[in-house]
């Protein structure tokens, strides 16, 4: 049995005292982090050299940046696409024995018709291509991450506030569906399939305490991984202040395969 997370942790420098809670009360295999921002040679491998994992890391200084971390070394790592990263650091790709992990920070957007916006939907057309160009639906494959979008109406507290807002805009959700159609299975909703559940609430509003969230982190995985999945679910103790820790806005999800 192992397990694999994803979390964005709203830089992994100021979140290092609760990594290190969660690491030591949880047996996570393989984590996918987004959002770290921080450089590779400042990221803090110590830390998780003390607790039996090896990180890879693809960073940029106080912006986006992604990271993968495990307890088994991994076959191969590519940093960025194939044919070369662009300015914005938010995909890394590691090749293990029994499968491969697609660790990604997909672009928050913003208004429709703005640049951002574009780039958002750009980059989830960019990223079922690289899938469909590497990879293949029958392999053991999980694609994990922040992906700023709220696949249904179930995933949105509200979604008459939400809609037409970035993260709940049809266009984007759209790219989302088109993206799973490669063969990918979103296990949360698999194993919970009407539940409200979400990864993220916004902290400067108390939205936490009131459960006004949204579900835009997940784990996707291909159809041989879908058949050994036991539970995915939402760690929320990570979402609480402990002292002086602030929690990240977001909350890590875990799944467990046999």
């Amino acid at each position: 049995m192992f397990k694999v997370s994803t979390w964005n942790v709203n830089s992994i420098r100021a979140r290092e005292e609760l990594v290190s809670l969660w690491l030591k009360k949880e047996d996570i295999d393989y984590i996918g982090f987004q959002e770290i921002k921080v450089e590779e040679e400042l990221y803090p491998y110590q830390l998780f050299k003390s607790l039996n994992y090896e990180c890879f890391v693809h960073g940029q200084k106080a912006y986006n940046g992604v990271a993968v971390c495990s307890k088994e070394k991994p076959i191969s790592i590519l940093k960025g696409w194939p044919e070369g990263e662009e300015d914005e650091k938010r995909i890394i790709t590691a090749k293990f024995k029994d499968f491969t992990l697609v660790n990604v920070y997909i672009p928050r957007g913003g208004e429709k018709g703005t640049e951002r916006h574009a780039y958002k939907i750009y980059f989830l057309t960019k990223l079922k291509l690289y899938l469909e160009e590497n990879f293949s639906p029958e392999e053991p494959l999980i694609l994990l991450g922040d992906f700023n979008v709220a696949l249904t109406e179930l995933d949105v507290y509200d979604p008459l506030i939400w809609r037409g807002r970035a993260g709940f805009m049809e266009d984007e959700r759209e790219a989302l569906r088109e993206l799973l159609s490669f063969g990918l299975y979103d296990l949360l909703r698999e194993l919970h399939p009407k539940e409200k559940i979400y990864t993220w609430w916004d902290i400067e509003s108390g939205a936490f305490s009131q459960n006004r969230g949204l579900r835009i982190d997940y784990i996707f995985a291909t159809k041989p991984l879908l058949k050994r999945c036991l539970e995915c679910r939402v760690e929320l103790e990570l979402r609480e202040k402990r002292g002086k820790i602030i929690p990240s806005d977001h909350a890590p999800l875990t799944a467990t395969f046999n």
